[in-house]
């Protein structure tokens, strides 16, 4: 999902390993993982469109009551967000290979984006993917949560304090406009957010992944790379330091729910 939009949809690495240059991927997950990459995707439409994401955020912090969350329906989400990567994956390779899935050598072709940057296939597939499975994550997450889920928030964390602040979409909009991407840099944007109808009380955690040529390897939590702040722990650290939840979830195409 790090820093301005992206992982529902990033191929993540974690642990020893480093993430395979065909995983999918989004621009605000490679301005997460990248600070270099931030410069160009400043002012850059997120995966999910704004007035959805707004709305999501801002019906979740307008919730009345605290929202409980119960293993069962824990579950239910997480069966929910599974069906959505599944949908993501087949409607997108569907429509761009027909009935096979893309070569190591597609997922590694050069391509340019709508302003000329380059980019590889497999990113661009990727923003693709995120875009259909934050919708349907938007369509099912309103009936079993309502107001008590938030797509694509942005926190800061201050590692020394351990003080996590929450930005509203018009507060990261705000920054993005007048170029102040320093003010962002570390910031953690998870893909999917459960919580108790405020964002900034957090109760679960979810990305999403999307391999690109080999589907049946697990994803894993994608390492910071040298010169990130958070360089030398991986998202799946970060979250679980940020956020004080247990397990930080992956969900990946096909091979489901991870940690």
């Amino acid at each position: 999902m790090w820093l301005l939009t992206g992982t529902v949809l990033l191929q993540a690495c974690g642990g020893a390993h480093r993430r395979s240059q065909y995983d999918f991927d989004s621009a605000t997950n490679s301005c997460r993982t990248q600070p270099a990459y931030c410069a160009q995707a400043a002012g850059e439409e997120a995966v999910i469109p704004r007035a959805v994401r707004t709305f999501a955020t801002a019906g979740s912090s307008a919730a009345a009551t605290v929202k409980i969350l119960d293993a069962a329906l824990k579950k239910q989400i997480t069966e929910a967000l599974e069906e959505c990567a599944d949908k993501a994956r087949k409607e997108v390779i569907v429509a761009n290979f027909g009935t096979r899935s893309p070569t190591p050598q597609e997922c590694n072709e050069q391509l340019r984006d709508a302003q000329g940057r380059p980019l590889t296939r497999a990113i661009k597939l990727g923003n693709d993917m995120h875009r259909v499975a934050f919708q349907c994550a938007q369509e099912k997450l309103n009936q079993l949560r309502p107001g008590g889920f938030s797509l694509e928030p942005t926190y800061l964390y201050d590692v020394d304090s351990g003080k996590v602040k929450w930005l509203s979409p018009a507060e990261v909009a705000r920054i993005r406009q007048r170029g102040s991407l320093g003010e962002l840099k570390g910031s953690l944007v998870p893909d999917v957010v459960l919580h108790t109808g405020d964002p900034a009380q957090v109760q679960a955690v979810y990305d999403f992944k999307f391999p690109c040529a080999d589907i049946t390897r697990p994803a894993e939590w994608r390492d910071y790379p040298s010169g990130h702040p958070y360089f030398g722990s991986n998202q799946g650290d970060m979250y679980r330091r940020a956020f004080e939840v247990d397990r930080p979830v992956l969900i990946q195409p096909w091979l489901g729910a991870g940690f």
